[in-house]
């Protein structure tokens, strides 16, 4: 089977190679997994079709007319020249052979890994600047990122004790992001640059008493008196107005409180800011960002963040709070325009910016409370009069709110694990790396940088390129793939659009059942014009 897939190019290296030796295994990684595993299945589905008819098949059907293998891939990428790549984790199973994938393509690499005592010679080749130390180290990760464009995180926990995991797969990434940004931040000012394009842009830090200054209660009330304040009408008077109210205080660690009471079902409460364009250097404010990011002190409460144009269209995005401090990332694109027939939010167009609490207990929980009060109720009156004060009470804390750059391609590529069960692996200690592992990917994500953040199923020492590969998202992945092929992935994302701000997971396809339908295989054959995968994340959720 693999003589019919490769013969084409085979024949076209036979030209160029000398009698008796065995073509280069570059010709190999050249042939994409992903249309093999397509084709083949395309063109099996047709003999079986024909032999299954009545009917002898009516023409033959040879598999190396379905698929036809292009030249040898260009393995110069054209941004190599200048793009230096720091491979973390450089000697694993991933790391080996993504180091060679990017040397071979004319990237400069730098390799962090945490000790060079028991790695051969051979494992790292003499052109890798390496930098040897722990991940959980900041001083070590500063050191490994200087001079660097991108960063790949491939490393791992050697052990499934809970420190170890902390130090490598949460807080090992932590520190990376960190010192990148710092790096990025030094080499703009360098340049003569007044701004860092990978930088986060202030919004609101309540530090400063230029933001305390400007904060306030917007609006307190019901969407009707809401309405009549919008339309140059008289609030109604309303006996129960009394029952809400709001307050905006700065506290003795310089946060915004937002707190308050609303006794009437459906009031809201607003307190916000108009926006000034230009931050204190003269860079716009919000132009070419992506999304916002929110430091806050929640009470478990839900809330709508409301973003405003200069034309007066209105966007909101609701975040869920907890008890204590989290941090909150709301891409645009997960705003939505108050009215139909609004015109796409623009970041460059914003005027001002809202936080809004609603009292969102519905008329359904009025009448439970009601039968509660007759006794027809499983609950006690006192529990849904609990239930109702703790929806009218709302207390939220607001740190800073920044706004997330904008860019084209990711600057950091994160190996992360897929959460499904896998041999050799206890059901607690695999639980306890999947919750590591997205600790890590939270803390990339909310840092700002561009990111593409690849899920592989359970690694396998093979060779990568035979066989065809799912991409998926939402943690449904059960096969297994190769490190060569996440290496593989790992090099191609480094500069493709299509993956930036992405999660996505990935493995080797899986035997299709009858009933099983919520995979696509989606990819390219690779050759000088394209990217298999550029088409395998194009249709994936972006921001996830």
């Amino acid at each position: 089977m693999r003589e019919k897939f490769f013969r084409a190019n085979s024949n076209e290296g036979a030209s160029s190679s000398q009698p008796g030796k065995e073509s280069s295994p570059d010709v190999l990684s050249s042939i994409n997994p992903y249309e093999l595993g397509r084709q083949a299945r395309k063109a099996f589905d047709d003999v079986w079709g024909q032999l299954s008819r009545v009917s002898s098949p009516t023409r033959s059907y040879i598999v190396d007319n379905v698929l036809e293998v292009g030249p040898d891939a260009d393995f110069q990428a054209p941004q190599a020249a200048y793009t230096t790549v720091l491979v973390v984790g450089a000697t694993g199973r991933v790391g080996r052979i993504l180091v060679r994938k990017l040397l071979l393509r004319g990237y400069t690499v730098k390799a962090l890994f945490r000790n060079r005592a028991g790695v051969s010679k051979d494992a790292i080749p003499d052109s890798v600047e390496v930098v040897e130390g722990d991940v959980g180290d900041m001083a070590t990760c500063q050191k490994a990122v200087r001079g660097v464009n991108k960063v790949i995180f491939c490393a791992a926990a050697r052990s499934a004790f809970t420190a170890d995991l902390t130090r490598v797969d949460d807080r090992g990434v932590m520190n990376v992001v960190k010192a990148l940004q710092d790096e990025m931040n030094r080499r703009a000012k360098r340049s003569g640059s007044k701004f860092n394009g990978a930088a986060k842009k202030e919004v609101a830090d309540f530090n400063s008493r230029f933001h305390q200054r400007r904060w306030d209660v917007r609006f307190v009330g019901t969407p009707e008196d809401a309405a009549a304040v919008a339309e140059g009408r008289e609030r109604r008077n309303d006996p129960y107005a009394q029952a809400n109210f709001a307050e905006a205080v700065i506290t003795e660690e310089n946060n915004l409180l937002f707190q308050g009471s609303l006794g009437t079902r459906g009031a809201i409460a607003e307190v916000g800011a108009s926006l000034t364009e230009a931050l204190p250097g003269g860079e716009h404010r919000t132009a070419g960002t992506e999304g916002l990011v929110l430091r806050v002190r929640g009470d478990g409460h839900s809330y709508l963040t409301i973003l405003e144009s200069a034309e007066g269209h209105r966007y909101g995005a609701r975040f869920p709070t907890r008890e204590g401090y989290l941090t909150v990332r709301l891409p645009f694109a997960a705003f939505r325009s108050e009215y139909q027939g609004q015109p796409p939010l623009d970041p460059a167009r914003l005027s001002n910016i809202t936080l809004r609490y609603e009292n969102r207990r519905s008329a359904g929980a009025a009448a439970q409370a009601a039968r509660a009060a007759k006794g027809l109720s499983g609950r006690s009156l006192q529990e849904m009069a609990a239930e109702a004060a703790r929806e009218q009470r709302f207390s939220l804390e607001v740190d800073w709110i920044k706004a997330l750059p904008g860019g084209s391609e990711p600057e950091f590529v994160l190996v992360s694990c897929a959460g499904r069960s896998r041999e050799g692996v206890d059901e607690a200690d695999l639980r306890k790396i999947t919750e590591a592992k997205r600790r890590g990917e939270q803390n990339l994500r909310l840092s700002g940088l561009g990111y593409t953040i690849i899920r592989p199923g359970t690694l396998i020492d093979e060779p990568g390129g035979y066989r065809a590969l799912v991409f998926d998202q939402g943690d449904r992945i059960t096969e297994s793939i190769s490190a060569a092929d996440v290496a593989d992935i790992c090099l191609r994302a480094l500069h493709e659009p299509e993956g930036r701000n992405k999660t996505f997971d990935v493995c080797y396809e899986y035997q299709r059942d009858e009933d099983n339908t919520m995979y696509e295989l989606v990819a390219h054959v690779p050759d000088k014009k394209n990217n298999y995968l550029r088409a395998a994340v194009a249709s994936l959720a972006k921001n996830t």
